[in-house]
C-alpha cells in the first residue's frame, strides 16, 4: 500500500506537468513581413548610430614648423582630475 502511494505521488505530478507548461510557451502573433522589416531596419540603423558615435573623430592633421604632426580630436574627452587632486569648480 505504501509503495503504491509513493509511486502515485511521484507519477501524478509528472502526468500534469505538460498541462502546466503548455500555456507558458505561448508567443504573440507574428507581425506582418513589412512590420518585421521596418523593425529590423530601425534596429540596424540604431546599432550603426551607436557604432559611429563610439569611433573617435579627428580633425585634419597639422604640420608644425619643426615637423611635428598634430592630429586633434574634434570632441576631446573631458580631463579627469588626478586621484590626489580635488575636482576643479570651473567649467570648461
Amino acid at each position: 500500500m505504501q509503495k503504491t502511494f509513493l509511486v502515485m505521488a511521484l507519477i501524478l505530478p509528472m502526468a500534469f506537468a505538460p498541462v502546466a507548461f503548455a500555456g507558458a510557451d505561448t508567443k504573440p502573433e507574428p507581425a506582418s513581413p513589412s512590420e518585421m522589416i521596418s523593425e529590423a531596419t530601425r534596429t540596424i540603423l540604431k546599432a550603426f548610430e551607436i557604432m559611429m558615435r563610439s569611433i573617435p573623430q579627428y580633425e585634419a592633421p597639422e604640420v608644425l614648423e619643426n615637423g611635428d604632426i598634430i592630429i586633434r580630436r574634434k570632441h576631446p574627452e573631458p580631463k579627469k582630475p588626478a586621484p590626489n587632486e580635488p575636482p576643479s569648480k570651473t567649467r570648461t
